[in-house]
């Protein structure tokens, strides 16, 4: 017994060591949903919370199209953010906030339907909540390997390395980065099955 929970101990220190870098994205993830939800409680006007409500699919390609491209965006454009403050020395600061914006928006989306009933109830679990965790997985795991670039080439400018020493590495963080999009088109994808699944809740 005393040597399966020695085990376990190593296997949960190396598991923590070898995510680090996820753990403050995490937390700056989960403390923008739950600002996300006060800011829709007490300061949101609410002849603007009707902007948070998802929309069914239209019928037709045009109308998938349109709906999968309206998913994708917005990650879209935080993982487009994150690629580049990477590429920054100074980058890491603003890195942090990504995590902290997609929460905000994913919390303020919880509000919004909890306030509708038992139909919003629904909505949250049955779209909003799993669409908002994969893609906070994407962006979370995005956002570590932007931490992790800014900070080399922070220290390499510091050192004083030349523009080769950091070839081989903006290779491996484009391709990590192609995976990542890969991974945000599939969540959204399933956004929008999702949502022509469920009209009935949105």
């Amino acid at each position: 017994m005393q040597r399966t929970t020695t085990r376990r101990g190593r296997e949960l220190k190396r598991f923590i060591t070898d995510n680090r870098r996820l753990f403050p994205f995490v937390g700056l993830f989960l403390l923008g949903a739950a600002v996300g939800v006060a800011v829709y409680v007490t300061l949101l006007p609410r002849d603007l919370a009707g902007t948070l409500s998802l929309r069914p699919v239209a019928t037709g390609i045009g109308g998938w199209l349109s709906a999968l491209w309206n998913s994708l965006f917005a990650t879209l454009a935080l993982l487009t953010a994150l690629f580049l403050l990477g590429l920054w020395g100074c980058g890491a600061p603003f890195i942090l906030l990504i995590p902290l914006l997609h929460g905000l928006g994913l919390g303020l989306t919880e509000a919004h339907y909890y306030a509708r009933g038992l139909s919003g109830v629904l909505a949250t679990a049955g779209v909003v909540l799993p669409v908002g965790l994969l893609t906070g997985a994407v962006l979370a795991s995005a956002g570590a390997e932007s931490l992790r670039l800014s900070v080399g080439v922070s220290r390499r400018l510091v050192s004083g390395d030349t523009e080769e020493g950091l070839r081989d590495p903006f290779r491996l963080y484009s391709l990590r980065f192609l995976l990542f999009l890969a991974g945000a088109v599939a969540v959204s994808i399933l956004d929008v099955l999702l949502r022509a699944a469920l009209p009935q809740l949105l």
